[in-house]
């Protein structure tokens, strides 16, 4: 049985970001190198965790006409969810790049200044160099939840960041 895994080199999960929403060079995993080309891109790295939530909801009432429930879709609320090692650069951004890109703002300033984002989240290693079995989810959305911490038995700054996603949530295989 195959299996996507995370613990070994060259397979960590990877959050990229950038800004270049409006271009439609957005990413179908069909050319990772050309999205990757973008300068701007932010790849956030020192992944704790990645929760991906695909939550279709779902209405139900009662009639006279059935004695069963009826149901049915209701638009998705889907966000990724994540924990991230505080890093200078990805966190609180490069000033050497142009102020208009995720890399420029790091996820800091692109939750703080409400920038619409793109996202390509890669289940397994990067998305220039994808291995066997890495596939990805990619959509466009808004970074919430920024909440640094630290402390004493844990001294290492960390915080939450969440990817609200603004429509679809894609995913598919990483080809090269």
């Amino acid at each position: 049985m195959a299996r996507i895994t995370v613990n070994t080199t060259g397979t960590a999960p990877h959050i990229y970001l950038t800004t270049d929403v409006d271009s439609g060079n957005i990413f179908d995993g069909s050319n990772a190198n050309s999205w990757l080309s973008t300068t701007s891109a932010l790849d956030v790295t020192c992944l704790q965790d990645v929760t991906i939530t695909n939550s279709t909801g779902v209405f139900s009432w009662t009639d006279f006409c059935s004695i069963d429930m009826n149901k049915v879709t209701t638009p998705a609320d889907n966000s990724i969810e994540t924990n991230i090692v505080i890093d200078p650069v990805d966190f609180f951004g490069n000033s050497s790049a142009g102020n208009t890109t995720a890399l420029f703002n790091g996820v800091n300033g692109l939750s703080s200044n409400k920038i619409e984002v793109q996202f390509v989240v890669v289940m397994n290693g990067e998305l220039d160099t994808p291995t066997a079995n890495a596939y990805y989810y990619q959509g466009i959305g808004y970074i919430t939840s920024v909440a640094p911490t630290v402390s004493p038995e844990a001294p290492v700054w960390v915080s939450p960041m969440t990817i609200a996603v603004d429509g679809a949530l894609n995913s598919g295989q990483v080809t090269s």
